[in-house]
C-alpha cells in the first residue's frame, strides 16, 4: 500500500514537472538551434527574395528614375545649376530612403517577433524545451538585424554606387561609404530593439506600433521645434551618414545623436531581457 502511495506522489510530481517551462542552466542555452531557426526564415523560404525585391524597387528603383530615367525626359532641368551631381544625389536618396523608409520597415517586421509568438503560445512551447528565455530575444534581435543588414543596408548600397557610377563615370570612397552605412545599421537597430522591448512589455500590437511610430515620428516632428531632441533621438542619422559618406564637417550634434542612439539601443535589448526573463507564459 505504503508503495503504491509513493508512486502515486511520484506520478503527480513528475506531470507537474512537464507542464512547467524547462531551465537551461545556461544563460544562451539553445541559441544555436534558435538562431538557426530564426536566419532560416529569412533564408530558407522566399522571405529573401520578397525583402530584395521591395527594398531594391524603394530605394534603388527612386534612385535609377533620377538619375537615368528624369534626364532623358527634361534635360534641361535636370542639369540646371541648382541640382547636384549625380554622386551627391544618388547618396542623399540612398541615405534618406534607407534611415527613414529603413526604419519603417524595422519596426513592421519586428512588430510580430514576440507578440505573435506570446499569442499563439509558441513562446511558451519553445521555452519548454531547454531554451533559455535570453537566447528567445537575442537569436530574433541577431536574426532581423542580419536581415536588415542585408537586404536595407547592404544590396541597396551597392546598386546604389554601381548607379552613381554609370550615372557620373566615378566611383565614390569606399572606407566613408561603410561608415555611413554603419549609421544607417545603428538607425534600424534602435528600432528593431524598440520595438523587440516593446513587443515584450505589450501583448497586443496597438502599443507596440503607435509606441514605435510615435517615437519615430514624434522625434522628427519635435526635432523641428525643439532642435534639442537631435542631440539625444536618431532624428537626422540620414544627414549624419550622408556627412560621413561625404567627407564632410559632422552636424554639431552628430557625436551626442550617435552615442545616445547606441545608449538607448542597448538599453532596450536589456529592458527586453530582464521583461521577457519575468514573463508568465
Amino acid at each position: 500500500m505504503a508503495t503504491n502511495s509513493a508512486l502515486d506522489r511520484n506520478a503527480v510530481l513528475a506531470a507537474r514537472q512537464a507542464l512547467q517551462p524547462a531551465r537551461d542552466s545556461r544563460w544562451l542555452g539553445g541559441f544555436d538551434n534558435l538562431l538557426g531557426k530564426e536566419v532560416g526564415d529569412w533564408f530558407a523560404t522566399r522571405r529573401w527574395l520578397w525583402q530584395s525585391l521591395i527594398w531594391l524597387s524603394l530605394i534603388n528603383g527612386f534612385i535609377a528614375f533620377l538619375l537615368f530615367i528624369l534626364p532623358l525626359i527634361d534635360p534641361a532641368e535636370i542639369q540646371g545649376a541648382d541640382n547636384p551631381p549625380p554622386d551627391i544625389m544618388g547618396l542623399t536618396l540612398y541615405f534618406t530612403f534607407a534611415v527613414l523608409a529603413g526604419s519603417i520597415g524595422m519596426i513592421i517586421l519586428a512588430q510580430d517577433e514576440v507578440i505573435q509568438e506570446k499569442q499563439s503560445g509558441t513562446a511558451a512551447w519553445i521555452l519548454s524545451k531547454p531554451v533559455s528565455r535570453p537566447a528567445f530575444i537575442l537569436t530574433k534581435l541577431l536574426s532581423n538585424g542580419i536581415g536588415g543588414l542585408i537586404f536595407i543596408v547592404t544590396l541597396p548600397a551597392v546598386v546604389t554606387a554601381s548607379e552613381i557610377y554609370l550615372a557620373a563615370r566615378y566611383g565614390i570612397a569606399i572606407l566613408p561609404y561603410l561608415m555611413g552605412m554603419g549609421v544607417v545599421l545603428l538607425t534600424l537597430c534602435f528600432y528593431l530593439s524598440l520595438t523587440l522591448m516593446l513587443g515584450a512589455l505589450f501583448e497586443q500590437r496597438g502599443p507596440v506600433l503607435g509606441a514605435s511610430f510615435g517615437i519615430m515620428f514624434g522625434g522628427l516632428i519635435a526635432a523641428q521645434y525643439a532642435p534639442q531632441v537631435r542631440y539625444f533621438l536618431p532624428v537626422s542619422m540620414d544627414e549624419i551618414a550622408l556627412a560621413l559618406s561625404l567627407g564632410q564637417a559632422l552636424p554639431a550634434v552628430a557625436l551626442s545623436q550617435l552615442i545616445a542612439t547606441a545608449a538607448w539601443t542597448i538599453l532596450f535589448i536589456a529592458v527586453a531581457l530582464w521583461r521577457f526573463e519575468r514573463l508568465e507564459l
